[in-house]
């Protein structure tokens, strides 16, 4: 098969959660045989054209600046461009993730007559994701965009395919769930010299709703009961300032490092050094690094929203708090910097559930019966 996949990034140049799963989708329909182009945006620095383990790279449209930053006129150009790239090129499939590629890909498939999947990672009509402003305007575009009769509709959790059958009426025999993986033979291989006690790790980007400026505030209070506590913050989004910023008011900066620019194998020697992820995100449609961390065998603490409730079960493999419960969130971390032999049984319990759910070979197998039956 022929098969592209339009994103508005591709690692390495980005590291999202979203990257990282139709990177790993896409090495493997490589390594079985099958073409895999993927349309991106161009990020400054790079080339027109490059080929990451086998697979095609465009980078298309405008130059965007690193990290990414992107005006309503880059969403525009990059539309067009994706547009023209699929009428002027033969695909036996076309997967567009959320949310720029979608219109694009949705018409020009349908002239093609293509077939379309849209690969919608959550949702949200509050408007405070990065990639518009306006709450408005983004609850406008993305309700458009999850109405349009795609041919199918790949969602990476329960949570989201239900927010799409009850937001915007989509109809339940299109979407199909497939979960985000782990790469357990590459994480098991990456080794660490020691585990840091007291250790905490976010990763994300660094936008509203990921909420880290709660973690700083619990740093704040934990502080004086655990003199030693660290949190390292990986990631990179308009919030960076802000949190560094909040950080030197709050005098944290002993207990508090910024990390970006990583690479895969890094981040996970981050994660293994680490006693606790954290995620306090209050809209996640899966949530990749908490099943990164049971890869790690190491124990979560989150809140309790969208996909985060199907990677973690509460007093399983972690613990789930409400949105907003800071006292709550400092409490469970607190027990898990305290009492280490809780801590090594929810992290043994969170590897043994990854890898009955979570593997990339678990999802190239939904994703490739998905693609062949059209």
């Amino acid at each position: 098969m022929k098969i592209a996949i339009v994103s508005d990034f591709f690692v390495p140049h980005y590291q999202g959660g979203g990257e990282r799963r139709y990177f790993e989708i896409a090495k493997r329909l490589v390594a079985q045989g099958h073409r895999v182009d993927v349309i991106c945006m161009k990020i400054e620095g790079t080339q027109n054209q490059e080929t990451i383990d086998g697979i095609k790279v465009y980078h298309i449209g405008p130059v965007i600046k690193n990290p990414p930053h992107r005006s309503s006129l880059d969403f525009m150009k990059f539309i067009l461009a994706t547009f023209r790239w699929i009428i002027q090129h033969n695909y036996d499939v076309i997967d567009a993730q959320t949310y720029a590629p979608l219109f694009p890909s949705f018409m020009a498939g349908k002239l093609k007559k293509t077939p379309v999947v849209a690969t919608i990672h959550d949702v949200s009509s509050g408007g405070d994701d990065q990639w518009i402003q306006s709450s408005k305007t983004a609850a406008m575009v993305e309700k458009f965009l999850c109405r349009l009769p795609y041919d199918k509709i790949i969602t990476v959790s329960n949570a989201t395919k239900k927010s799409l059958i009850e937001n915007y009426g989509t109809n339940e025999n299109r979407v199909e769930v497939v979960y985000n993986g782990v790469d357990l033979e590459l994480i098991n291989s990456v080794k660490i010299s020691n585990q840091q006690e007291n250790n905490l790790i976010f990763v994300g980007r660094l936008v509203p709703h990921k909420h880290v400026d709660h973690l700083l505030r619990v740093i704040n209070l934990l502080k004086n009961e655990i003199s030693d506590i660290k949190l390292v913050i990986v990631g990179q989004g308009r919030d960076k300032e802000n949190l560094i910023n909040l950080t030197r008011q709050m005098n944290l900066q002993r207990h508090v490092k910024f990390l970006d620019n990583l690479s895969y194998e890094e981040l996970i020697k981050e994660i293994k050094k680490s006693s606790v992820l954290v995620l306090p995100s209050t809209r996640e449609g899966f949530g990749m690094v908490l099943a990164e961390a049971g890869a790690c065998k190491i124990p979560v603490v989150a809140y309790a929203s969208g996909g985060v409730l199907e990677v973690v079960e509460n007093g399983y493999n972690g613990y789930l708090l409400e949105p907003y419960d800071l006292e709550g969130l400092g409490k469970k971390i607190k027990l898990l910097c305290e009492n280490h032999s809780k801590s090594t049984k929810l992290g043994l319990n969170g590897y043994e559930k990854v890898q009955r759910y979570f593997t990339w070979d678990i999802v190239l197998k939904s994703i490739l019966n998905i693609y062949q039956n059209f």
